[in-house]
């Protein structure tokens, strides 16, 4: 068996099936003319809600219905083929029967439509993957860009463009939503419109033939209409693609699937394969984007990114209850949000605001005597003081206070403070209450029915600090030495599945990853020659027929010194042979002892995002704690020293009773191990042991 460094180019090419230019979009957003083909009378049909909403949604672009029955549809005039219209279309939304999209496409093709949305189902979701590929190789033979099949439409405020069949009057906003559920998008649509939160951007993907994800957050980047992006996943097709998106702006993803039933469940929804939750959220984390947990969150946080990023940890609470006040202060403290502490300085800033039995600690407390004056000249001061970073302002509804009127306060003193910091609400009450933060949220400032979402929806803006200031680091894969190659390649000439502990050894070393001193032997006199200076050490048995050493007597620990070695190995081959009698003897390897935290790295293949590297605790704390973290291959030395970062018990690498990790080695290894990942499908270094002298890779396996 041949194989050379090309293989590593090869794997890096066959880890993406989008290698084509990117289409152009625009032409969804911003179309002179709109094709409704299947458009129809009967209002019970899909292709007259969407119609319906196109027009009655108020885009003044052309309009053409296609239908070969009817002469006039919703006042006008119908087609019976798209090539039929005289006018510029620059959109068709196809809602016939799944036989007859091919022929639409391909008129499509001929009338020169570049942007295609294909409501109509029945293609790869329900196993036609044949018809599928047909549509995508007439889209790509003429560069045409398409969403679905399979979705519920496109909707784009800034043009009044409505090509769905969910509601038609949709607030205007600044948050773009994506959706792989067409159902779900409908029925977010409504929660908007009930929540008073506008929209600059709906796009359903249903099967994601074509446009995807990543060429809608790319798409978006450049929109000066959206300030954050938010994506609705089941799953992903290529996930390597998607880790190769351009993150300007905020990108919030819902990834729903986490547990493993319900990572069944999405992919028979979407076709779609669903991989590990963990490597998913390595992902993110390596990408740059959010992950909200609900669709509460989710929609919170989007709201929040549409405010200023804070200056500085200082929070303010003002609130007319000690009660709503001191819990925010808790949830302020999970999050680690800082509370500006400075008891006169407040005092002198805001005693005015509240009767003499008030609180100027922070919270700032005004009381439930508290009306829109005293919550109007609070927030103004807050907003105004330097010293001061982001404002929480909390209300409990009394009977002697209006929620509105308070509502209309704060909004009147964020605007006159020219919004250069960022401010949330958490208002509670009931149906009077509810309509203040409508209130408040059509006016632009994140409000919330409980403490809990407006902290989270704050905390978000400090997330998206955080990442922003990330340097980005570029990775390419590095190619692995011919020597490990040749190695790899003996072992599958073979027709072995994985490599002895020497070879495994071998290549590691090879590739860049520290190692205690070793030695491979086939008899006790070369065992005796190699452990010279090593003691004490280990020995283990090696053959291709025992998997498991311990259970046939096969290692061997703290060996001190060469008459224990000779003793050891003679009783140690004794054993074997009689446990083994069939087994196929190599030799053994001798490992010197090391001592420090035990540290397991691992390295496996992952169905949507190919390699993935793996670190956390090693020996008994695996299987306790499963305190692990992941990243997607190639990724550089920063990325790993987070990699080492997001494991919950990371600070015992910075010093324990005594033990301190060499995190610089620990990088090393991390990093080294990528280089042979196109050839490899397991790797597990269990355990690789580190201290201030150093680490090494004690244990070592390898599958092909």
């Amino acid at each position: 068996m041949k194989m050379s460094s090309e293989d590593a180019s090869n794997y890096d090419q066959a880890s993406s099936t989008h290698q084509a230019k990117a289409k152009d979009l625009s032409g969804f957003f911003h179309p002179k003319g709109v094709a409704v083909v299947g458009a129809s009378n009967n209002s019970a049909k899909i292709g007259y809600q969407i119609l319906n909403n196109v027009i009655g949604g108020g885009y003044t672009g052309g309009i053409y219905p296609i239908n070969p029955k009817d002469e006039e549809i919703l006042g006008r005039k119908a087609y019976k083929r798209l090539v039929d219209v005289p006018g510029e279309i620059d959109l068709a939304v196809i809602t016939v029967p799944a036989p007859y999209v091919i022929s639409v496409m391909e008129d499509c093709a001929r009338k020169g439509v570049k942007n295609v949305a294909i409501i109509t189902s029945g293609f790869g979701e329900v196993g036609n993957t044949k018809d599928e590929d047909k549509i995508k190789q007439i889209a790509d033979e003429n560069d045409i860009a398409f969403l679905g099949p399979n979705i519920l439409g496109l909707l784009y405020g800034p043009t009044d463009l409505n090509a769905t069949f969910g509601p038609q009057e949709v607030l205007p906003g600044k948050i773009a939503f994506i959706s792989q559920s067409g159902a779900l998008a409908i029925a977010f649509m409504g929660w908007t419109i009930m929540e008073k939160i506008g929209l600059a951007a709906l796009c359903s993907l249903g099967n994601k033939a074509d446009v995807d994800e990543r060429a809608l957050i790319e798409y978006f980047n450049e929109d000066d209409n959206v300030d954050v992006v938010l994506v609705y996943m089941e799953g992903l097709k290529d996930g390597t693609h998607f880790l190769r998106t351009n993150i300007k702006k905020p990108v919030i993803i819902l990834k729903v699937g986490r547990t493993q039933r319900g990572a069944k469940a999405a992919a028979s929804h979407t076709g779609s394969l669903s991989g590990s939750d963990n490597i998913f959220e390595a992902a993110f984390k390596q990408l740059g984007v959010l992950r909200a947990q609900s669709f509460a969150e989710a929609f919170g946080w989007a709201r929040a990114l549409s405010l200023p990023l804070p200056k500085g940890d200082n929070a303010l609470i003002i609130t007319n209850g000690g009660g709503i006040g001191v819990s925010t202060t808790d949830v302020c403290e999970d999050y680690k949000i800082g509370l500006i502490d400075d008891p006169e300085w407040l005092q002198e800033k805001f005693s005015e605001t509240m009767p003499d039995f008030g609180s100027y600690k922070n919270p700032i407390d005004i009381t439930g005597q508290g009306h829109a004056k005293e919550y109007g000249q609070a927030t103004s001061i807050a907003l105004k003081e330097d010293r001061i970073d982001t404002v929480i302002v909390l209300y409990c509804e009394t009977s002697v206070t209006n929620p509105h009127e308070i509502a209309q306060g704060i909004v009147q003193s964020y605007k006159n403070s020219g919004q250069k910091k960022p401010m949330v609400v958490a208002m509670v009450g009931g149906q009077r209450t509810r309509d203040a933060l409508q209130f408040l949220n059509q006016n632009g400032i994140p409000s919330f029915s409980s403490v809990e979402e407006a902290i989270s929806a704050l905390n978000v803006l400090f997330m998206w600090k955080k990442i922003g200031r990330k340097e980005k680091e570029e990775a390419t894969l590095e190619a692995a030495p011919s020597r490990a190659i040749e190695i790899i390649a003996k072992a599958k000439d073979e027709g072995r599945d994985s490599l002895l502990e020497h070879e495994a050894r071998e290549v590691l070393e090879l590739c860049g990853v520290p190692t205690p001193r070793w030695a491979f032997a086939t008899t006790l006199e070369e065992a005796l020659e190699g452990a010279e200076g090593m003691y004490p050490l280990a020995m283990k048995i090696t053959s291709k027929d025992i998997i498991h050493k311990t259970d046939v007597g096969g290692v061997e620990l703290n060996i001190k010194d060469a008459e224990e070695l000779r003793s050891k190995y003679t009783k140690m081959m004794q054993r074997v042979s009689e446990a083994s009698p069939d087994a196929v003897i190599d030799g053994v390897n001798l490992i010197q002892m090391v001592s420090g935290i035990e540290c397991i790295v691992g390295m496996s293949q992952d169905p949507q995002f190919g390699s993935v590297v793996m670190f956390g605790l090693g020996g008994v704390f695996v299987e306790a704690l499963k305190d692990v973290s992941f990243r997607v291959v190639p990724f550089g030395p920063k990325e790993a020293a987070c990699l080492i970062q997001d494991i919950k018990t990371t600070k015992i690498f910075d010093g324990f009773r005594g033990m301190k990790a060499d995190k610089k080695t620990i990088v090393q290894t991390l990093c080294a191990i990528q280089k042979i990942a196109p050839y490899v499908k397991e790797v597990d270094i269990n355990p690789l042991v580190t201290s201030e002298r150093g680490s090494c890779a004690v244990d070592a396996r390898i599958i092909l």
